[in-house]
């Protein structure tokens, strides 16, 4: 270890209390160091130090969001800067038939299960503690942002062997990351400490923009529509209504206003508002003291939504589009009451601009949990 950086990263290795699942009680002690070694040979700039926290507190399902959640609270509370909560339960899974471990990226939190580690290895200890370290490395990847993080090899013969798969220039993506996340918190510098909550966040968002962006355009923002089925058919049911609609059509030719691209703008921001606040999304990763990787969660968060409900409209923008220039134009002018020619591209703004507004009322009609999931979930490994 580098003894003269001063630069470091501290991962906390949640377990439950007096809990007697034998992978779990040993880990600590004969398979973390591994771990360890390899990272600070491959990442030198930096000192690594793993913190081994057992609570009594640790929860008794084996809900994927529960545990995502607390491991992000007591990351805030360690002030850690990733936090792996392992479990020997099997996880509940969204998305596929069955589930090792789920990263957030926006939470910097993984969840891995243990579930079948000794069934899988029954004679090698070291085997067990290998696949595992390659387990936390995958999800350390996906929480860094890498998108091939390590590749799982649970058959080869030399797994006794722990090594890191990723090329080059994702290493480099990897220190660079992480040289900002070890640098010193807004609220452990002599200027966090005399800043209000706005001035606070406003400091966050500047001094951490660019990775804030990272994180956001990272989120697969298609995600969000394709797997809520009620924004999905709330959205339907309104751009159907106003397609039908005569009432629709003249109002839209009562908006030709220059003012009108300020308030789609203002519009598509209140919908994004009113999903992120109405789902409680503002109460995830909180604290009651003011830190920087909560504002900087909370921030990715309601970036993720917002870049999704711009990605939106702009699909039900080239949707609305395609729809006009089908539609028999002598039809749509007759019910906007326009008599030369038909502006498409205005009436397409319109129309996805209302069919945003009605998707934001049918992800607040969305269970949260589903929600979360979308926004939450990195990967299902």
């Amino acid at each position: 270890m580098n003894k003269n950086n001063s630069l470091r990263i501290v991962i906390g290795i949640i377990l439950e209390k007096d809990n007697d699942n034998a992978v779990l009680c040993q880990y600590g002690e004969k398979g973390l160091e591994d771990l360890q070694r390899l990272l600070q040979r491959e990442f030198q700039e930096l000192n690594w130090e793993f913190v081994v926290i057992r609570r009594k507190d640790f929860p008794s399902g084996n809900d994927v969001l529960e545990l995502l959640e607390y491991g992000a609270d007591l990351k805030l509370e360690y002030n850690l800067d990733f936090s792996l909560v392992l479990t020997e339960l099997p996880l509940k899974s969204s998305f596929h038939q069955s589930v090792q471990a789920v990263p957030s990226a926006v939470l910097e939190t993984a969840v891995i299960s243990v579930s079948g580690l000794e069934d899988s290895f029954p004679e090698s200890e070291r085997n067990r503690f290998c696949f595992l370290n390659q387990l936390i490395l995958y999800c350390l990847g996906k929480l860094w942002g890498l998108s091939n993080s390590v590749i799982l090899e649970k058959e080869r013969k030399n797994l006794e062997k722990l090594s890191l798969t990723w090329s080059e220039e994702e290493k480099k993506d990897a220190l660079a990351y992480l040289l900002k996340i070890a640098d010193p918190r807004l609220e452990e510098t002599g200027l966090g400490s005399k800043l209000g909550s706005f001035f606070f966040y406003l400091q966050v968002i500047l001094r951490e923009f660019p990775r804030i962006l990272r994180d956001i355009l990272v989120f697969r923002f298609w995600q969000m529509f394709l797997r809520l089925g009620k924004i999905m058919v709330t959205t339907a049911i309104s751009i159907v209504f106003l397609f039908l609609s005569a009432e629709a059509w003249e109002l839209g030719a009562a908006l030709q206003t220059p003012w009108l691209n300020f308030a789609l703008v203002i519009i598509i921001l209140f919908s994004s508002l009113s999903l992120y606040f109405g789902q409680n999304l503002h109460r995830v990763a909180s604290s009651h003291k003011l830190k920087e990787q909560a504002v900087r969660s909370k921030c990715v968060l309601f970036g993720s939504v917002l870049i999704s409900m711009l990605g939106f409209w702009l699909g039900l923008f080239v949707l609305s589009l395609g729809v006009i220039y089908v539609l028999p134009a002598k039809v749509l002018l007759n019910w906007a009451g326009l008599r030369d020619s038909l502006p498409c591209v205005h009436f397409a703004k319109i129309m996805a601009t209302f069919g945003v507004a009605a998707s934001a009322l049918g992800g607040n009609l969305e269970e949260t949990d589903d929600l979360k999931t979308v926004l939450f979930y990195s990967d299902e490994v």
